[in-house]
């Protein structure tokens, strides 16, 4: 039986998701950190080659070593405290910590709607005893290949797909709501279907990166194995057919009230873009923000600085001062006489990740740009179909 009190909450969430401005939206006008991530660890038991953070455990020593576990768990508190409510666990690879049973438990206690970023290779009995323990929310599988080979190519382990496979495995017997995801470079571009096909065996959320950027936080290789332009497309054109061909009996099940309540809410919404700092095009430092292992505030983990510091100068005062180091910030000064602009994925992250700068410009987002304009105009011409 619904309570009155539930009923009056249900009420108020109802007329919430109705109005114009999304909750993320409100959120970043308040500038409440509704959405943190936890970057716990630089290592990994993988080694890929398009990698924007991962560090062996000599590099992490030398840069000062990982956050201790209490420093996670007093990070949570705070964020807790500034009115987080979502929260991101990934890496590196969280697993790999020997303390993470501690860092998890503690977290998952405190409310938080929490997600784990995961390439399950380490998934283990002693895991799965936790997730069923405390179960997260949801969890994001990563995997790389379709087959021992490519794991060798992309990751440098050979046995990491079997292992995945395994992880994959034992999440998908948990309460949690799963998804597979997959980053493709040169070496795996070609096992769209494979990928897609092992993900069905566990999960109808599939979720396809085609877009890597270089590091400035790493030595990354992402600029010697990333695909082109027009490599990137058609991986992205192949997945938007299959999706698009479904029949409806293949497709997730909807709630029939639910899809309803979806189509009614407003047409134009407002998702908080516009928010300060404009030059970030979405709630980055907005309403969401990405703490690294070492304890730095980012917008989001593809910047490397400038950054604040929550632990020495405390979190709410950090977070507060974390828009402002974005204020001056421009794009490069060709890409505002450029008629792709509004289009283009001239993110202040990407370009600092490309060239180490926010204005100088990168060539590879002008290149994605023009190819996506151009196959745009193409199907607009009817030259290519969907």
């Amino acid at each position: 039986m619904t309570t009155s009190a539930g009923a009056s909450a249900n009420a108020r969430a109802t007329v919430w998701e109705m109005q114009t401005e999304t909750f993320a939206a409100h959120a970043a006008r308040l500038h409440v950190p509704l959405s943190v991530t936890f970057e716990l660890t630089a290592r990994c038991s993988l080694k890929c080659k398009m990698c924007y953070v991962a560090m062996d455990s000599r590099l992490v020593d030398k840069a000062g070593g990982e956050l201790p576990a209490s420093k996670w768990i007093d990070l949570g508190r705070k964020a807790i405290d500034a009115g987080s409510l979502y929260l991101l666990l990934t890496g590196g690879e969280p697993l790999i910590r020997d303390d993470f049973e501690a860092i998890y438990s503690e977290l998952c206690q405190m409310g938080f709607i929490l997600t784990l970023n995961t390439n399950a290779t380490l998934m283990s009995d002693r895991y799965y005893d936790l997730f069923s323990r405390y179960p997260p929310t949801a969890v994001a599988v990563t995997l790389y290949g379709a087959n021992p080979g490519t794991y060798e190519k992309v990751c440098g382990n050979a046995s990491g797909f079997d292992a995945a496979i395994r992880g994959l495995e034992m999440f998908s017997e948990l309460p949690v709501s799963l998804a597979v995801h997959t980053t493709f470079i040169k070496d795996n571009m070609n096992e769209l279907e494979q990928l897609r096909s092992i993900s069905k065996r566990y999960t109808k959320r599939f979720a396809i990166n085609n877009m890597v950027f270089g590091s400035t936080r790493v030595n990354s290789g992402a600029a010697l194995c990333r695909m082109t332009p027009e490599e990137c497309m058609d991986v992205d054109v192949a997945n938007h057919n299959y999706y698009n061909a479904l029949g409806d009996s293949e497709r997730e099940p909807v709630d029939p009230e639910l899809d309803a309540f979806f189509k009614s809410l407003p047409p134009d919404r407002d998702y908080g873009f516009d928010i300060p700092p404009t030059i970030i095009s979405c709630l980055a430092a907005k309403s969401m923000c990405w703490i690294t292992w070492d304890g730095k505030m980012l917008p989001c983990g593809t910047f490397s600085s400038p950054y604040t510091q929550p632990l020495e100068e405390g979190f709410t005062k950090a977070w507060d001062r974390l828009p402002g180091l974005f204020a001056k910030i421009k794009h490069p000064k060709p890409c505002y006489d450029c008629e792709l602009i509004d289009a283009c994925p001239n993110c202040p992250g990407y370009m600092q990740a490309e060239t180490g700068d926010f204005e100088t410009l990168a060539p590879y987002l002008c290149e994605m740009s023009k190819e996506r304009a151009a196959r745009y105009s193409k199907l607009m011409n009817g030259e290519i179909r969907l």
